[in-house]
């Protein structure tokens, strides 16, 4: 009897330990803290990596730092730009991870050959991607699906800082103060940057407008287009086209039309149609959490601070 009772409570010890207390079957997990937030920092994470595990993990190391460190939180008018700024660290040591991953792999060439052609992006080895590879058809689609919703063709001709800046002004509807805490930069440089990129955006609506048209058999070739006005627009496409828009005075008239209604070019701002969001995966964010602590290594490490409790950006570090 002794003895089944010792097996009991340590059975029971066990399992506080690991989860802090015994849980109860059928037992929702609590709401999240952050919870009017969620999609938006999921939908940034993703846009960033592109691969929804590597999203979900990374947003529930996120969740656990701000968990953690609760005293660094900014008040009510400020948080939200801060979930954004730790989302936005979260994402650069993640790509940093993947980076020195892939450096240490192409130095272990001599590895033999089924073994890298098993390696897995990041150098991770194939069997990482177990889960993956087995996922259901559906899932996969649906997540292409997914990915497929944060495309935005008007800004193909965007610098990559342009384009962050962009993301977060209009698809996350963040203020140039907002924009520049979780950027680490001036409300001056933000404001410059969301202004000239504003100006590309308005130069790519034109080219597809003119692309729109269908007068110009030049532009019919330039985007092989077949009648039907579908165009996946790439940057080098977009090039052209802005350029042939230039040049050609036909195009550059249509042009012309149709934004004669419309501000000068920067001027107008970017208040368009709101950008969808990618619903954060809850089920899959608590185990993330939990998997989060000191043992995690990197990822699960706190970032450094600036006055205001805003994580630095890691380039800034030796400053």
């Amino acid at each position: 009897m002794n003895s089944s009772n010792q097996a009991h409570s340590s059975a029971r010890t066990g399992a506080h330990r690991a989860h802090g207390r015994t849980p109860h079957e059928g037992e929702q997990p609590p709401p999240f803290r952050h919870e009017p937030y969620l999609d938006g920092l999921f939908t940034y994470c993703l846009s960033v990596l592109c691969d929804h595990d590597t999203a979900t993990d990374v947003l529930g190391d996120v969740l656990a730092v701000a968990e953690r460190h609760p005293g660094r939180c900014p008040d009510e008018g400020d948080r939200r730009a801060w979930l954004y700024a730790l989302a936005r660290w979260g994402c650069l040591h993640r790509l940093a991870d993947q980076r020195r991953a892939r450096q240490g792999a192409h130095s272990a060439r001599r590895a033999p050959e089924h073994m890298e052609r098993d390696r897995a992006p990041g150098g991770d080895t194939g069997s990482e991607r177990g889960p993956e590879a087995h996922r259901p058809l559906d899932v996969s689609a649906y997540r292409r699906t997914e990915l497929a919703r944060l495309a935005w063709p008007e800004a193909a001709g965007t610098t990559p800082e342009q384009r962050e800046a962009l993301e977060l002004a209009v698809r996350h509807r963040l203020g140039v103060p907002e924009l520049a805490a979780v950027l680490g930069t001036p409300a001056a440089a933000a404001r410059e940057l969301l202004s000239g990129a504003a100006c590309e955006v308005e130069r790519t609506r034109a080219a597809l407008a003119v692309v729109e048209t269908g007068n110009c058999p030049s532009v019919s070739r330039l985007t092989g287009d077949d009648g039907d006005g579908n165009v996946l627009l790439s940057s080098t496409l977009r090039a052209e086209l802005v350029r042939h828009v230039d040049d050609c005075p036909r195009c550059r008239r249509a042009a012309e039309r149709v934004g004669a209604a419309g501000p000068w070019p920067g001027s107008g701002g970017l208040n368009s149609a709101a950008l969808p969001l990618v619903p954060a995966p809850r089920t899959a964010l608590h185990p993330a959490i939990q998997r989060t602590g000191p043992g995690r290594g990197r990822s699960g490490s706190a970032p450094r601070v600036d006055r205001t409790g805003f994580p630095m950006d890691p380039k800034d570090r030796a400053a």
